[in-house]
């Protein structure tokens, strides 16, 4: 489960709409027909901007091995990184499944999803795991 509950605002609820459906969306300028990261302000001109569902699968491009120490004494060693997505952007997130003294360069990933808290408002987040 994720480490703590995620909620929406006004700017990230179409991006959680898609989650909930199992969507990674990312959004397509209709001017230039470029894809860009799902982060990106579209406030500016919502009419020039689409909501595009992703294929979901990236290539990792680098990543970390945070510790975190736990409430009982010890740590947990997680793994994060960068993904570029098939269609360009680059995602940071959380890599599940992999041991944290593995080389990931290069690795191909896919997207999955889960509820980042049992709260009716915490939202289904993404993270990424090695491609099947």
């Amino acid at each position: 489960m994720a480490l703590f509950p995620v909620r929406r605002d006004a700017a990230t609820s179409a991006f959680f709409d898609g989650t909930a459906r199992g969507e990674f969306l990312l959004v397509r300028d209709t001017v230039t027909g470029e894809v860009l990261d799902p982060r990106t302000d579209t406030s500016f001109d919502r009419a020039r901007f689409e909501h595009v569902p992703a294929s979901g699968e990236g290539t990792v491009v680098t990543w970390s091995v945070p510790h975190t120490r736990l409430p009982a004494g010890g740590t947990h060693r997680s793994v994060v990184g960068i993904v570029e997505l098939v269609e360009g952007p680059w995602w940071w997130t959380e890599l599940r499944g992999f041991d944290p003294e593995e080389d990931l360069a290069g690795v191909r990933v896919e997207v999955r999803f889960e509820k980042s808290g049992d709260g009716e408002h915490d939202e289904t987040v993404p993270y990424f795991a090695k491609a099947e």
